[in-house]
């Protein structure tokens, strides 16, 4: 049986897509370890799976929330350079605790988040194979398709594929501080250096939270990619909710993640939905604070927490910022989504919502209480929506979710050419 070490950031959401699929190859006999900062802990072990932290001292008990909040009231270029700064910390802790921490417990293979770039050097410091999950849209460079920052939808023109060339070239040029600052570690250790930021994922296993009718159309992926479908979390799934509170009225569903806190993006969504007379549910996420929402329109029921896919599958309309598991739980339980992206990392989410025909989205600097009620009142009345977000839901049930991630993980790391190796 293996041990995996599970590395990723310390958002939620990164945090439960790993450990999601670590508790399965648990429940296969396995053994699992996540490595990150004490904030991680808690979650982490309640996915069942061990916990070892990183960087006690630098990054105390709450550091993690704090630097989300500060980022929820950022945008543009301060919000990317300040996630930037906060990368290369999660990246310093990692190389210089990580291959010790790991070595010490005895993990033989990573499973790494394509978010943190540091878990390809780690495997390779301590001769082991590695797996990288994209929990958020992967980001394998493909000239058919644009980058996920981007906006843009499919197109077969030279032209476009120009320009998604350049995007890619774009992308990976932004993350150099990132790419330079891990290369630092590998001359020091004798490594060669990362020529792109795409050389960080796993050359063995790709498992991308995704199906390939939600995604844009590929040109040629690599040959070790596989779309895995929604990774189910457990960790909402007995949060208490006031369903007595229902009364029979077309359900609308709206949230903005973890991270932001937008009250006046609320305000507009409890406008359209009282002009409607639809019920509304808002979750708000471990910052936000219901009391603050009592003079809403409609009188939604406010929470900070739901258990989610018990509510979807009693939602008409799903509203979010194009968070991506918001978005495949929605579809997985058939229900259209409005998107209203918040950051540029968003909008691939929300592109290829409106390219399955599945949803639609509004650009928040265009978001007005009429127009969201118009796009809601055409979700309704459209049985097109329902239909495709329902062969949405299909597309990643066929896909097997984080039991399929797990079979792909075995049968991988049995291949004579990766094989297990005892970490040195």
């Amino acid at each position: 049986m293996a041990h995996f070490g599970l590395i990723f950031p310390p958002g939620t959401s990164h945090v439960t897509a790993t450990t999601s699929i670590a508790r399965e190859l648990v429940r296969r006999g396995h053994r699992a370890t996540a490595f990150n900062f004490l904030d991680v802990g808690e979650l982490a072990m309640k996915e069942q799976v061990e916990f070892c932290p990183l960087g006690i001292r630098l990054h105390p008990k709450g550091s993690v929330q704090r630097n989300f909040e500060l980022l929820s009231r950022m945008g543009g270029l301060e919000f990317l350079r300040f996630g930037l700064k906060l990368a290369r910390l999660e990246i310093t802790t990692l190389l210089e605790e990580g291959p010790a921490a790991m070595r010490k417990v005895g993990v033989t293979a990573l499973l790494v988040d394509q978010g943190q770039p540091a878990g390809s050097t780690i495997a390779e410091k301590l001769g082991i194979p590695f797996v990288t999950v994209c929990n958020a849209l992967h980001s394998d460079p493909d000239p058919a398709v644009p980058p996920p920052v981007t906006g843009w939808g499919p197109s077969k023109s030279w032209i476009a594929q120009l320009r998604n060339r350049a995007a890619w070239r774009f992308c990976d040029w932004a993350m150099n501080p990132l790419r330079r600052h891990v290369n630092t570690y590998r001359k020091a250790w004798g490594f060669k250096p990362l020529q792109s930021i795409y050389d960080t994922f796993s050359p063995v296993l790709e498992l991308a939270q995704e199906t390939v009718d939600f995604d844009l159309p590929r040109s040629s992926p690599p040959p070790q990619f596989h779309y895995i479908g929604l990774i189910h979390r457990t960790y909402a799934a007995n949060v208490p909710f006031p369903f007595e509170r229902l009364d029979g009225r077309p359900l609308v569903y709206a949230s903005l993640g973890t991270v932001y806190d937008n009250q006046q993006i609320f305000r507009k969504i409890a406008e359209a939905c009282a002009n409607l007379n639809f019920q509304l549910i808002i979750t708000l996420g471990s910052k936000g604070n219901p009391n603050c929402y009592v003079d809403l329109p409609g009188s939604p029921i406010v929470v900070n927490y739901a258990p989610q896919h018990a509510v979807l599958q009693r939602t008409a309309i799903t509203i979010c910022h194009a968070g991506h598991n918001t978005v495949l739980d929605s579809l997985d339980c058939g229900v259209p989504v409005i998107a209203i992206p918040v950051q540029t990392a968003d909008t691939g989410i929300a592109t290829r919502l409106q390219y399955s025909g599945a949803g639609e989205w509004i650009k928040l600097n265009r978001l007005t209480s009429e127009r969201l009620s118009a796009a809601m009142q055409r979700i309704i009345s459209e049985p097109s929506y329902k239909r495709r977000a329902q062969a949405m839901g299909a597309s990643i049930k066929r896909a097997g979710g984080e039991c399929r991630a797990a079979d792909l993980i075995e049968q991988t790391l049995t291949l004579p050419d990766v094989g297990l190796k005892k970490a040195s």
